[in-house]
């Protein structure tokens, strides 16, 4: 009902941690690291996840690796997502991961889902979906070492000729793993092709435990679609925010109230990339941080009309932080506005 409050029907429990909404922040190499996870937590995220870890990095201590665990400073709840090809190596990073009393987390997240070549290859993310057998052995060990409660993110299948996500699905339940994510494409899609919500009618019916969904939720008309077929628990947005937070306070504000915010301005966009910016920098330093903005910040112009000289710039001509803050003062003082 328009207007209407059910504040209570957004709680769901991962194990015996509380989740308060219905957006998830979907890990993203490269993107979600500590400043952005920061950032995304005023736009309606109830749960975030780091960036995924590689298990060999955490056993050999890899100095890079490391960086990814989550940090003090973190949002809670938060998951540190974990993959990797090999069970024995697996539980040996979890053991790790342990140990360290410095590093807090609330679930532990495992990528059966990352359908990028380099990591199916050596049988890690979605490859883990072509072995049953293999994956359920699997995720008993870690669901019997780990102190946290586990949560998995699947795809659909491998391929067209292979889609098993409903009958793994109450399975992998059966383990012991206390949240299921499903990104509704195969791995040989990758990130191509639409994201197939009408294999996922009704899904929630099928397990106990709270299912999260993903892929191409780039509009708060998207995710009510998607939450609609599926009678999910929350959506997990991942592209569709980059360079357009304003999408988690949507769907977060519609499933609290019942009420559409209205788009984001421009105005808007550019005081969150201001924000976002000072963030990165303080996380990575200066000349990391301007590198990744490249690829990122141009994204929080798009959609507006006469600004795509203005992208042009910071993706091509912007060297420093006083480049980007001169460009969007330039974007504010232009006849845009």
């Amino acid at each position: 009902m328009e207007g209407s409050n059910p504040l209570p029907f957004l709680m769901f429990n991962i194990g015996s941690v509380v989740i308060n909404g219905r957006v998830a922040l979907a890990p993203m190499a490269g993107v979600t690291s500590y400043a952005y996870r920061v950032f995304m937590a005023n736009f309606g995220v109830s749960l975030s996840v780091t960036e995924m870890i590689s298990d060999c990095g955490i056993i050999y201590e890899n100095e890079e690796t490391l960086k990814y665990l989550p940090q003090k400073g973190d949002p809670r709840p938060i998951a540190l997502q974990l993959f990797g090809g090999e069970t024995d190596k697996l539980v040996g990073a979890i053991k790790k991961i342990e140990s360290m009393k410095d590093v807090e987390f609330d679930i532990l997240d495992l990528n059966l889902g990352c359908p990028v070549p380099k990591v199916t290859k050596n049988n890690g993310g979605s490859a883990w979906l072509k072995d049953e057998a293999r994956l359920l052995e699997m995720l008993k060990a870690v669901v019997a070492v780990s102190s946290r409660p586990v949560s998995v993110k699947i795809r659909l299948g491998w391929d067209d000729d292979s889609i098993n996500f409903r009958e793994l699905m109450p399975k992998i339940e059966q383990t012991g793993v206390k949240m299921i994510a499903v990104h509704f494409r195969t791995t040989k899609q990758l990130y191509g092709g639409k994201a197939r919500y009408e294999l996922g009618h009704d899904l929630k019916s099928i397990i106990t435990v709270p299912l999260i969904i993903s892929g191409d939720i780039f509009t708060l008309e998207d995710a009510i679609s998607a939450m609609d077929i599926t009678k999910a628990d929350a959506v997990m947005i991942a592209r569709g925010s980059m360079g357009n937070p304003h999408l988690g306070s949507q769907i977060d504000h519609y499933y609290r109230t019942g009420e559409k915010l209205p788009a984001v301005t421009l105005a808007q966009q550019l005081q969150y990339l201001r924000r976002f910016a000072q963030l990165l920098v303080d996380e990575k330093g200066e000349k990391i941080a301007i590198s990744n903005l490249r690829g990122i910040a141009a994204h929080f112009l798009s959609g507006f009309a006469n600004t795509k000289q203005f992208r042009i710039k910071i993706s091509q001509t912007m060297t420093s932080l006083a480049d980007l803050n001169d460009i969007l003062d330039e974007i504010s003082n232009s006849n845009l506005f």
